[in-house]
Parts: structure tokens; sequence; C-alpha cells
């Protein structure tokens, strides 16, 4: 603490009611201790302002913290600091950020954190190929490309004599693929029938040491350009669903129809089918994706249901699952819904009293049959 400080504080608390204290009666003080890091005594006072003994002086100094600033700030006021004009820079004038306003504001420049769209895959059977981890990977998302050879980025681990060694790392062109991955695939056998358990996780890179910019070679305008036409081509392969332009088709492209899933009989024998059934494929399709709305159509004979996802890639996983799939000895079928079909459905809030009140008859009497 510099002497101009040391005075300042001590006319701001007064001389302290340490000044009186002498050396002789420190042992049986207890506001006294003495701290080994600085080698010096403080005593904290009543008021809890702490002072430092000064060898040299024999004398107590008040220490400079937030309890003596505050208290000469309240005798004094603010303290003030002359400051030297200074001209000011010619050109451009920078922007300059705050504490408050850096969390929410960041210049310009900072690098953008690049999306982690790979799987790494353990436990892989020794003689697994690339054509197999494609067949199994991209039922859950685009796979991307290499830029060179235009095939499925994928990287089958293999020893120094070629042999893969049972890992592989699988590149998505969409990060919510990864996660989609990961939820179906993790813990499943690899191969149908066979036991051949597999773990997929959310591949983790170590970033690498960059070159100064002045080293780093640039990209030549010629891989530019092929770069920008493979990434417009897997943009395109999202927008699969083309025949009906807008906002429509867009619509359509999130809405699967599943067939078969229940007969009418069913439903009169088991009033509260029609609700389990609801919760048992919502819970289903969420696996694949957000899912907005089901809808069960109790009058038609093909046992008609529909899911709504929030995007377009949850509907195309969901038709590749659930397409052939078998449910309660039934073959089901799914596709988008075409945007023409109009499947019958009773209309609980338009009913009239009799049909609401037959219904509920019946679920009281199936209420009554399982007891």
């Amino acid at each position: 603490m510099s002497e101009a400080l040391r005075e300042s504080a001590t006319v701001a608390s007064g001389a302290g009611p340490a000044s009186s204290l002498s050396e002789s009666s420190w042992k049986d003080d207890s506001r006294i201790r003495f701290v080994e890091e600085t080698g010096k005594y403080i005593y904290t006072g009543d008021d809890e302002i702490s002072y430092e003994w000064d060898d040299e002086k024999h004398a107590w100094f008040p220490m400079w913290d937030q309890n003596l600033i505050e208290t000469q700030q309240a005798a004094y006021g603010p303290t003030i600091v002359e400051e030297t004009p200074t001209e000011k820079p010619k050109g451009k004038r920078k922007q300059v950020y705050t504490s408050e306003e850096s969390a929410a504001k960041k210049p310009k420049g900072e690098a953008k954190k690049k999306p982690n769209t790979s799987v790494y895959v353990t436990g892989l059977p020794y003689d697994t190929t690339e054509e197999e981890l494609k067949e199994v990977f991209e039922k859950f998302g685009i796979l991307m490309e290499d830029l060179k050879t235009g095939l499925p980025k994928i990287k089958l681990y293999r020893d120094a004599a070629g042999v893969p060694k049972g890992d592989a790392l699988v590149s998505y062109f969409k990060e919510e693929s990864v996660e989609l991955a990961c939820n179906l695939l993790d813990e499943s056998d690899f191969r149908a029938g066979v036991a051949s358990k597999i773990h997929v996780q959310k591949a983790v890179f170590q970033e690498k040491e960059k070159p100064p910019a002045s080293e780093q070679p640039k990209p030549a305008a010629r891989d530019k350009k092929v770069a920008q036409k493979k990434i417009s081509k897997l943009e395109k392969r999202l927008d699969w669903f083309e025949e009906q332009p807008g906002k429509k088709a867009e619509k359509f492209a999130k809405m699967v129809v599943l067939k078969h899933m229940f007969t009418l009989k069913e439903l009169e024998e088991d009033p509260a089918l029609l609700l389990d059934l609801k919760e048992e494929v919502r819970g289903e399709c969420e696996k694949l994706g957000e899912v907005t709305n089901i809808v069960l159509y109790d009058l038609e004979d093909s046992g008609v249901m529909t899911i709504r996802f929030k995007e377009v890639e949850s509907a195309e996983l969901c038709i590749r699952k659930m397409n052939g799939r078998f449910f309660a000895g039934r073959r089901i079928e799914a596709a988008l819904f075409d945007g023409k079909s109009k499947y019958q459905q009773s209309k609980s809030d338009i009913q009239d009293d009799a049909d609401e009140k037959q219904r509920l008859e019946a679920y009281e009497k199936w209420l009554e049959a399982q007891h």
C-alpha cells in the first residue's frame, strides 16, 4: 500500500481503535492474528475494518479493502481520479464491449463451432464391410459423402495388415441424425438373428493445433465449387417430396400414414384400445423425433393412424422402421400422406347425446367385465 493511500485510509476511518494497542497486549487480544503467508499481524476491529502492523513505523495502518472504500466514500464521496486528455486516434472507431455485454455480443471474427455429425461404433464383427455399415446407418439419416470419391464418409479402422479392428466412424449430413443413431442402434445387434451387439456413441474429436494463417494452404477454387455442388446435392435429397411444391408439400412430408394397426372389432370389444394404442405408437415414434399429433381413424376398416412429426427426416425414418413390420399378427403399411385421401373418424366434439351415451355405456360395461 502506498503512503498516500495509507494516509487517505487513516483519515477516512480516524486513527482507528487499533492505534492504541501495545505489542505486549497482542497475545491476549483475540482480535489480533498473525498471517504466515505475509508475515504480518492483522487486527480486525468491531467496525469490521482490518489493520496491518508496520514493523518500520511501529504503527497500525488500515488495510485497503471494500469496507474501507465504502467508509471513505461515505465521508468524502467517491474517489476521483484525474485523467490526462489524450488525442483520439484517427480512423474507424472500434467497438468496445463491457463485461455485461460480452456474453450477449461477441466481436466479429470469432470462430463458429463446427457441428459434430459423426458417430463412433465399436463391437463390430471383424468381417464387417463399408457397404454393410452403409445399409445399417443410412436408415437414420443421409450419410455425408466424400468430396473426392463421392462415397459415404465411413471409416472402418484396420490394423497394419489391413484387417478390420471392430470399430468405425460414420458421418452424417445433419447433426440430428447422430442422436437418432445413438438412441436406436446403441446396444443393438448389428446383424439380425446373430449375437453381434454394437455400441454407438457421438464421436469425440481431439482438436489439432492449427498452423498460423499465413502457413495454411488456401483451398483451390475448384475444390470449393466441388464442395458446394456436393452440399447442394445432399440438400436436395432432403427435399425429396416434390410432387406438390409449397407449404402443403412440406406439411404432407411430415405426416406418416400407418395401416392395419387395429380392426373395428377390436375397438368394439376393448373401448380403451383407442387411447392405449395412441400412447403406444407415440412412445415408439418419439424415439425417431418430436411428434406433434397422432390421429386414430376409428371408422376405417383398414385400421388407419396418422402421425405428424416436426421434422421431415423423422417422418422418413418412421416409414423405414414401421413399413413391413408385424403388429398383433398384421403386417403394417407405412407411407407418406398423399394429400388426397380422406379417412373416416367419429367426431366426439359434434356427436349427439345418444352417440355419446352409447359410447360411455360400452366403456362402463367393459370396466365391469375386468373385475
